[in-house]
């Protein structure tokens, strides 16, 4: 039991290392954070099965065109709801950014529906044995797809032009624009990414988790619990900190019920903001005295 709720949480906590990723990349580049991005995840499920189940098209284009609308959706957070707030100091933008989640929750449901929908996988339908647990194919998939993206992510940031405007624009905004980079276009590509890896992460749990349009509201919450707990500025400290968040979450669900998951798995955020407000591997910031 022990092997399959670790493979399970592994599945789990490679998805909230993604959203949480999301919230370090806006978060350097802008010092915001979009709260809608639990919507993302909600968006990115229920558009692939619009499409793939809904439309009947094949599998791969109904993915791309779903990454293509969250690009779009997450352009759309950052230009409605942050930027005009951004310009003028304020941070109204944390308000903003949730009344478009809730906006988003609702549409989504008026469209689709209250109910939950199976998303049909040919991994999800018979598990396989690995060390004598039960394992279905996608939880081994998840986990790989998501460690891969993570690590595809960190090399665009250090190895391509655009990413290296990203972590320019992250280090200072006034030395970006000095060197010829349009800050503002580059936080809203990492609004941008920002959503599209959280669609990721809501089309991979799809099959696990079922389609709704209410999938995405704790999602988002668990992903900013590992960013905080990770440090919101270390991307790296983000991915071990949401694997270990995933694996202790499902050990608890597994022999104590998911209610004292759910209690545990936050109480453990308001620990660690007490102990170490930065985050078990984020850096305190200086303080002029």
């Amino acid at each position: 039991m022990i092997v399959q709720l670790v493979f399970s949480g592994l599945a789990l906590g490679s998805m909230y290392a993604l959203v949480a990723l999301g919230y370090n990349i806006t978060y350097a580049t802008s010092r915001t954070v979009n709260f809608a991005q639990g919507q993302s995840v909600m968006v990115g499920a229920v558009v692939a099965y619009a499409l793939y189940v809904g439309a009947g098209w094949p599998f791969v284009p109904s993915v791309l065109a779903t990454l293509l609308a969250l690009a779009a959706l997450g352009v759309l957070v950052e230009r409605v709801a942050v930027r005009p707030f951004l310009a003028s100091a304020s941070i109204a933008w944390l308000l903003a950014t949730i009344a478009l989640g809730v906006i988003a929750e609702n549409v989504a449901m008026l469209a689709f529906g209250k109910d939950a929908r199976a998303f049909p996988s040919s991994l999800a339908r018979r598990a396989v044995t690995v060390l004598g647990a039960g394992v279905y194919p996608h939880e081994l998939l998840v986990p790989v797809v998501g460690v891969a993206l993570m690590v595809l992510v960190e090399l665009a940031f250090r190895r391509t032009l655009a990413g290296r405007a990203l972590r320019a624009v992250a280090f200072d905004h006034d030395a970006a624009r000095l060197m010829g980079i349009d800050v503002t276009r580059t936080i809203s590509a990492a609004y941008a990414l920002s959503s599209v890896l959280a669609g990721v992460a809501g089309i991979l749990l799809a099959p696990l988790l079922n389609v709704s349009a209410t999938m995405g509201t704790t999602l988002g919450l668990k992903g900013f619990a590992v960013a905080i707990i990770g440090g919101i500025e270390s991307a790296r400290g983000i991915v071990l900190a949401g694997v270990l968040y995933g694996i202790v979450e499902a050990i608890v669900a597994g022999y104590l019920g998911t209610g004292v998951r759910e209690i545990l798995g936050f109480a453990l955020v308001v620990l660690v903001l007490l102990a170490r407000p930065w985050g078990l591997f984020g850096v305190a910031a200086p303080r002029r005295v």
